[in-house]
């Protein structure tokens, strides 16, 4: 009789061991929504490669934060300009083609996720748009861009641009 008691120990210890080594399925895991603001900063990250991208006067390279979906469309001071992903990055080597430099400064990024694969990224802008000499154009606005989580990149969806006037 001791040495069945003496077998039974450790193998009800060993039994503890391997439960006290599972996870516990009454645990409280993350909500969906702190899942989705645990993604804000691959988003922050995504918006600001694609600014310097921008800045870098690339347009393939910029238009590679485009998603390649059916409701890609770019608005511009509330008028539609780009209904496709082509015609967006077709308008922004126009762009840079026509002016010696253009650099566009972000500030007041807020990036405010909608679930795990949608966000929206709102900021304010000072673009400064240089021609031929030494002659250049301040403007100052608002962009928002709405953004999908695609095949593990974060893509703009929609974007929106609005210049409020000339900087000051």
């Amino acid at each position: 009789m001791t040495m069945r008691r003496l077998l039974v120990a450790p193998v009800i210890l060993g039994l503890l061991a391997v439960l006290a080594a599972c996870s516990n399925p009454f645990a409280p895991t993350a909500t969906p929504s702190e899942q989705a603001a645990a993604l804000a900063p691959e988003v922050k990250t995504a918006v600001e490669g694609y600014l310097t991208k921008l800045n870098e006067r690339d347009a393939t390279a910029a238009g590679e934060f485009y998603a390649d979906d059916a409701g890609f469309h770019w608005v511009e001071d509330g008028r539609l300009v780009y209904e496709t992903r082509t015609a967006a990055i077709a308008g922004l080597a126009n762009f840079f083609a026509g002016f010696g430099g253009s650099r566009i400064e972000a500030y007041d990024l807020k990036v405010s996720m909608l679930s795990e694969g949608a966000a929206v990224a709102t900021f304010k802008y000072t673009q400064t748009i240089a021609a031929a000499g030494p002659a250049s154009l301040k403007t100052e606005g608002a962009m928002t861009l709405a953004l999908t989580q695609n095949d593990g990149s974060w893509k703009i969806l929609a974007g929106h641009k609005s210049a409020s006037g000339f900087a000051r």
